[in-house]
């Protein structure tokens, strides 16, 4: 039962991490000189180009889909059928 809760925590930390570094940095910055306030905008450029986003989201939605594909295919696809009626014993028989 560890192994499903530690591959959560580091699929989020993996997650975090990817947000924290695509995102752009803005930052602003009030200057006050005599009565006029002078605002300033920061901009920082990513530290991941987009194209790279881009693919890092395709391979995890692809390997996203195949593991649920895995899944159901375990957990639906390869039961065997099982009967859901009872057997129909004959009245004469012993």
């Amino acid at each position: 039962m560890k192994k499903p809760h530690s591959v959560f925590t580091i699929s989020l930390l993996v997650l975090l991490c990817v947000l924290i570094l695509s995102q752009e940095a803005e930052a602003r910055r009030k200057i006050l000189r005599g009565r006029k306030t002078l605002t300033r905008w920061y901009m920082r450029k990513p530290a991941i180009p987009a194209w790279a986003v881009a693919t890092i989201v395709g391979v995890v939605q692809i390997a996203f889909g195949g593991a649920i594909y895995i899944l159901l295919k375990i957990c639906i696809l390869d039961k065997p059928i099982q009967p859901r009626y009872q057997q129909v014993v004959p009245a004469g028989a012993p």
